[in-house]
């Protein structure tokens, strides 16, 4: 399995104010957590991420315009342009961070693959307030709208769920020699339809948001003999 460490240029660049380090940051000392905090509600860069994640995943990215997203931080219009080129810019920035949370919930050290494996889903699954943005619903709101959104923020979604799927691809592999299970399933497809599957969970939920699909596709899957 590829190391960790050697992560892709998309992977590169990403601060410290990752999803991931939102749910997983109140292990931290309170102080740093403080600290953190504190940064992120002064930092005006990362206010307008915030909202425009926000209204991202809730409204999609037609109706999030700039003027919208200035508002939710209380800012003028000219501020955004202090800190984006544009609301692709932005968005771009948003997906890469989306991916490095997604990264990074795969790789936590000192459990098995399998253990690994579970642990990817409950970050999934992870929704408002827990994170205030939550990576797969804000790139699946995105992906569903990709006729209307800039080539280029598709084209990034498209790269980074690949890169995605590999590395699930590589966990399963893992999980299945750990478990003793039959290799016949080909680990790089299952990951393809379990990544397929937590998208079209998050579509779905979107017109009935009592739906909880994301607590059972890898249970299904284990169950199933595949892992």
């Amino acid at each position: 399995m590829k190391s960790p460490k050697k992560r892709s240029r998309l992977w590169s660049g990403i601060d410290k104010f990752s999803p991931f380090r939102q749910a997983t940051d109140r292990r931290l000392p309170a102080t740093i957590h403080q600290e953190e905090i504190s940064h992120r509600e002064r930092n005006p860069r990362e206010m307008l991420l915030r909202a425009a994640g926000k209204l991202f995943q809730d409204v999609g990215y037609v109706q999030a315009s700039i003027s919208r997203i200035a508002s939710a931080v209380n800012a003028p219009k000219g501020t955004f342009y202090n800190y984006f080129r544009s609301k692709e810019d932005l968005a771009s920035r948003l997906v890469d961070r989306q991916f490095e949370a997604l990264h990074e919930s795969l790789f936590r050290t000192g459990h098995s693959a399998s253990h690994q494996l579970k642990e990817h889903c409950s970050f999934l699954a992870l929704e408002p307030p827990a994170v205030e943005v939550a990576p797969l619903q804000l790139l699946a709101t995105l992906a569903a709208e990709a006729t209307a959104i800039p080539v280029a923020v598709t084209q990034r979604i498209a790269s980074g769920t690949d890169i995605w799927i590999t590395h699930v691809s590589d966990l399963i592999s893992l999980a299945q020699i750990e478990g003793g299970t039959s290799t016949a399933q080909d680990p790089q497809k299952l990951a393809s339809l379990l990544v397929t599957c937590w998208y079209g969970a998050i579509v779905r939920r979107k017109s009935d948001p009592s739906v909880k699909l994301l607590d059972d596709f890898l249970p299904f899957f284990i169950r199933s003999g595949f892992l």
